[in-house]
């Protein structure tokens, strides 16, 4: 599986060799959850606004007017197999799910599709573990799941990538150190995208985190990091290129890489026709992902969540050159989840440090230039289908759609971002109402460098700021109404102010 380049062939070996068919079976139990909803953007200009558009897991055109359609069905696990709070680690279940959007842009994007498929996964679980095949949305990293910027190198920008994954999905506790230690890790193959530069590239993803402290506990502290690594895939250009792109323009495969990329390991390779000088002093594949460490303290009326994200891309933060780097947060949470305001949310983003203006392979000292989200063989960047698949503050250049993806993947990846968030309930009553009503408040003031290679002229300042309603109405029989603002004004985007309104209906079985 790990040579192949066609993802129908990935999922049918997936579906018809690794999921048994007696948990197939399972599948022909109908739907739990359905849901359909229908909205509208709108914008000033022709570029939709930031927040209207970023971590929305690449489903929201960059262009508006748009119009939108999303379609829903979801089977959950089974609660009745739970006993006393423990799960029958004897039996299996599965649970579902696919979700499509239908958008009908005026004027789409050359790599925007209309039909999209975010989400159609099957997953199966016993006892602790997990494991699914397909697309599902996910997040990866010690941050906020709502009101943040999104994690440095998993936010939920793209859309989902078709993969198989292996995962303990929520912090169980180790059973020999009754309770004060869980843990939480996942493990994945992945497919990348058949277009591109490189084409037919792969994904490997790990990730690891520990919790001190036990589920009663005043404190909790956290720590962990993931791993994401892009590998594999053939060249646009059969021609290559010297020291970077081997002739013919296939990039190292098959197990004997696969181990290379899983551990790392930059050495043991001999073989210069398999690979280029740029292949022997570095290692196989673009490899990112962040360090993270995390605090929860418990106090009593409100919750304070405190992480801090170290990234690393080239090396430097091993030798600690671009400590300075990483994403801050703290969050102050109400325990009471009907309060005005539930959450404050305060980020700093700082990626302007890199490890310094400099990159030399055998020198600790001078590991800098990370140039984060972009790499001399995938060229590409770290992205999916033209989406960054990390942080949305390092966006691709996309203003030159004719040369992506054969120069640089973005061109600006050192900013400072500042971020607020802010969420609640309005104490709004009425007879149509079924529930109280949501809100989201984001504002965010970024200052953007450009590269080290190609620095900005002059600093470009941006602020984006975001807000929105969740109405629960009882009007047939239940209906959710989505309504949000957004605006962009400075020197990076084009100055807009945009709107969506939609509405969401939900059945339950």
């Amino acid at each position: 599986m790990l040579t192949c380049t066609k993802p129908g062939l990935i999922f049918f070996f997936l579906i018809f060799s690794v999921v048994p068919y007696y948990l197939l079976a399972q599948l022909i139990h109908s739907p739990n959850q359905y849901s359909a909803e229908i909205g509208t953007y709108i914008s000033t200009s022709t570029e939709t606004p930031f927040w209207l558009r970023s971590n929305q897991y690449g489903i929201v055109p960059n262009r508006s007017p748009v119009s939108s359609l999303r379609v829903g069905l979801y089977s959950d696990y089974d609660t009745s197999r739970h006993s006393t709070g423990r799960w029958k680690e004897s039996k299996f279940d599965v649970r579902y799910g696919i979700n499509f959007v239908a958008n009908t842009p005026q004027n789409l994007l050359s790599y925007e599709k209309s039909l999209l498929l975010p989400e159609a996964y099957i997953a199966i679980r016993r006892g602790i573990f997990e494991a699914y095949v397909g697309r599902q949305r996910e997040k990866f990293g010690l941050a906020d799941s709502s009101l943040s910027t999104g994690s440095y190198a998993w936010s939920g920008n793209a859309i989902p990538v078709p993969k198989i994954q292996i995962s303990i999905p929520v912090f169980t506790p180790i059973r020999f150190t009754k309770g004060w230690v869980a843990i939480q890790g996942t493990y994945a193959h992945g497919y990348l995208d058949a277009q591109g530069y490189i084409r037919n590239k792969l994904l490997h993803q790990k990730s690891l985190y520990l919790r001190i402290g036990r589920p009663s506990d005043v404190i909790h502290i956290y720590g962990g990091l993931n791993h994401q690594a892009i590998w594999g895939g053939q060249a646009a250009d059969p021609t290559g290129i010297p020291g970077t792109i081997p002739v013919g323009g296939k990039l190292p495969s098959g197990l004997i890489n696969y181990f290379y990329v899983v551990t790392t390991l930059n050495y043991g390779r001999t073989d210069t026709q398999q690979y280029t000088f740029f292949d022997l002093t570095n290692r196989v594949g673009n490899h990112l992902g962040s360090v993270d460490v995390a605090a929860e303290i418990d106090l009593v009326r409100h919750t304070l969540y405190i992480y801090r994200q170290n990234l690393y891309e080239d090396g430097s933060l091993f030798y600690l050159l671009n400590i300075a780097d990483g994403l801050n947060g703290v969050r102050l949470r109400r325990n009471d989840p009907n309060a005005l305001v539930r959450d404050i949310l305060f980020e700093f983003l700082n990626t302007t440090s890199q490890g310094g203006p400099v990159f030399v392979y055998d020198d600790p000292n001078r590991r800098g230039k990370d140039d984060y989200f972009n790499h001399q063989q995938y060229r590409d960047g770290w992205a999916y289908r033209n989406h960054t698949v990390g942080t949305p503050f390092i966006a691709p250049a996309l203003g030159s759609q004719d040369q992506y993806p054969y120069g640089t993947f973005t061109a600006n990846n050192r900013v400072y971002v500042f971020h607020m968030g802010l969420a609640g309930k309005l104490p709004l009553r009425g007879r149509q109402l079924l529930a109280p009503v949501s809100y989201q408040v984001k504002l965010s003031f970024s200052r953007n460098l450009g590269t080290y290679d190609n620095p900005f002229q002059s600093i470009r300042d941006q602020f984006s700021a975001y807000a929105s309603l969740g109405v629960p109405l009882r009007m047939l029989g239940g209906l959710y109404l989505n309504a949000s603002i957004a605006g962009d004004a400075g020197d990076f985007y084009q100055n807009s102010f945009g709107a969506y309104i939609g509405i969401r209906k939900s059945w339950n079985r």
